[in-house]
Formats: C-alpha cells, sequence, structure tokens
C-alpha cells in the first residue's frame, strides 16, 4: 500500500501494543498518546488507534475523552478510522455507543468469532472460522436509532462471551480482538500484561505455545483484511 502514497497515524497506548504484523503494510507514523498526543491526527489519510490496558472512559486519564473527540471529528468529516480493542471501544463511544463491563471474565485466549451476513460480505470475510487472539474486559454496546443508521452502523462479528466483536460505520471499522498480534513480539505482551495474566489465573505457557501456532497463520489473513477494507474506504484502488 506504500505505493498508494497512504498516510497513517497509529495511536499507541502502550509501546508494546502497537500496528503489529500491520506495521510494514502501512508504514505508519506514531503517536504516542499521553506523551506527544497532537490534533495532527485528523489530517492523515488513515487514522488507527489501538488497544491498551486502560478502560474507555476512565477519568485517571484525560487524554482519553481527547482521543474520542478526535475520532468524532474525522468521522464527521468522512476520514477513515480503524480502532483496536480500547481503539474499538473509542470508536464506539464517538458513535454514539456505550462501554460496559464484560458479563464475565476478561477474555484472554484465542478462538474465532462468528461473522454476521454483514461481515461475511466485506473484508472480515478474511477472518472467517480463524481463530483470533482476544485480551479485553469491557464491552461495546452500538448505538441505536436514525443517526446510527445513517452512519451505517452495523455489528460485523461476535461470539458467546461478546456481543459485539467487530462493527462498522460508512468508514470506520472497529475490532474488539488482535488481528495485528505480531507473532515475534508475543513476549512483550507476556510481560506487560503480567497482572492480568496473574489475576485471571491463565496458563501462560499454554498461551504462549497457542499462540506460537495460531497467531502465523493469522498473519496473512489479517493483512489482506486490512487492505480489504483500505480499499472498501476509497483510499486505495
Amino acid at each position: 500500500m506504500a505505493d498508494n502514497d497512504l498516510s497513517t497515524i497509529v495511536l499507541r497506548h502502550v509501546s508494546f501494543e502497537d500496528a503489529g504484523s500491520w506495521d510494514d503494510l502501512l508504514q505508519p507514523s506514531y503517536v504516542d498518546v499521553g506523551v506527544d498526543f497532537p490534533p495532527g491526527p485528523l489530517e492523515a489519510d488513515l487514522l488507527v488507534v489501538m488497544g491498551g490496558p486502560v478502560n474507555a472512559e476512565d477519568g485517571d486519564y484525560p487524554y482519553l475523552a481527547d482521543e474520542i473527540e478526535l475520532i468524532r471529528s474525522r468521522h464527521a468529516a468522512g476520514r477513515p478510522v480503524l480502532g483496536v480493542c480500547l481503539g474499538a471501544q473509542l470508536l464506539a463511544l464517538a458513535l454514539g455507543g456505550r462501554v460496559i463491563p464484560s458479563a464475565g471474565p476478561m477474555q484472554i485466549g484465542w478462538s474465532p468469532v462468528t461473522l454476521t451476513d454483514a461481515g461475511a460480505s466485506g473484508p472480515l470475510r478474511a477472518l472467517e472460522d480463524r481463530p483470533v487472539l482476544h485480551w479485553h474486559g469491557d464491552r461495546v454496546e452500538l448505538p441505536v436509532g436514525a443517526a446510527a443508521a445513517a452512519a451505517g452502523v452495523q455489528r460485523l462479528a461476535y461470539d458467546d462471551d461478546t456481543p459485539v466483536q467487530a462493527f462498522r460505520s460508512n468508514h470506520a471499522l472497529g475490532l474488539q480482538f488482535h488481528p495485528e498480534i505480531d507473532p515475534e513480539a508475543f513476549e512483550k505482551w507476556l510481560i506487560g500484561h503480567h497482572t492480568d495474566l496473574e489475576r485471571y489465573d491463565v496458563d501462560v505457557d499454554g498461551l504462549r505455545a497457542q499462540t506460537a501456532e495460531l497467531a502465523p497463520r493469522l498473519v496473512g489473513p489479517s493483512r489482506k483484511m486490512v487492505v480489504d477494507w483500505v480499499r472498501s474506504v476509497g483510499l486505495i484502488d
């Protein structure tokens, strides 16, 4: 996609949750939220908002409200936004939805999501029946009503634990899971999210082995999904 002169800014909340396997595809400029978060991302062709270990409406981190407003402004201007995990939750809030605690414990591990008809007919079809990495404790409730309908808000994927695993609007995509995971960088996640793993008594060796097996198989389909979505919102031919 670099040949199309696509400018991409990635908002990063923690250093290890970056664009991962999409990095060389998007060739982004990184903005570390809470450190050098400027208004400039409004001007980029594509804004990608990554995950992080904070709640989307945590008042201890006032820059989250700034991110929501940035996403809302971009969306109103017709500029594409891709949100992953926390980024998807911030996107949902910007669209008028809600973020609430999950009904059960934090969802950590690998499993496939089920695509809706809208999901299966779009870019997410590349991920159909493929296990993806989950790592979240909150979930999205999508906006409803005339404004949501006008923005083309649709649920794209779900599973038994999370009713909204992916959603779209006219030119935005939210993914509650992590298709961008880089198999070579996963150990950073295990270190950075040690508290989650300990709190929920996750089998670290089992998760490490599962990731070593499944993450490399996800790279190609995940990259195809991104290219197909970027094409669908008119950023590339």
